[in-house]
């Protein structure tokens, strides 16, 4: 069967979306849709009845902060941001919100969220870089 020449043009054409979409993929933006960014207080996912879930860690090398977390379906996967001072460590989710007019929304997802400290935690303060607050950490 032959193609005929307007046949082999959208195939052709076809052929090069794909390959922008896939490099798109590859090399382009992990956050393909615009976004704001707002930091949200890890004190929220910590589920105060159920400790094991949302509960905020430190790994056995004292340089690993750690915390469960969910997002909706507007939002890409946050990151755990850590700031750290003589006294204390200060950590906040930074969320990416993708919601806008004309944007569906998919699945959200949910995560375990770890950040690399500089320096061990040891003795330092654990704070909540919203709120303020001290976060209950369990060592690990």
């Amino acid at each position: 069967m032959e193609l005929t020449r307007r046949e082999r043009r959208r195939l052709v054409a076809a052929g090069v979306a794909a390959a922008g979409v896939a490099a798109c993929y590859v090399w382009g933006d992990p956050y393909p849709l615009p976004y704001k960014v707002r930091d949200a207080s890890v004190l929220g996912p910590i589920a105060v009845d159920d400790p094991r879930v949302g509960a905020v860690s430190v790994g056995s090398d004292d340089h690993t902060v750690s915390l469960h977390v969910d997002w909706g379906g507007c939002d890409y996967r946050p990151d755990l941001v850590a700031h750290e001072a003589a006294d204390r460590v200060t950590i906040v989710l930074k969320r990416r919100d993708a919601s806008g007019p004309d944007i569906g929304c998919e699945d959200g997802g949910a995560a375990r969220l770890s950040t690399h400290l500089a320096r061990p935690l040891g003795s330092r303060a654990l704070v909540d870089g919203v709120t303020g607050e001290p976060v209950p950490a369990a060592k690990g």
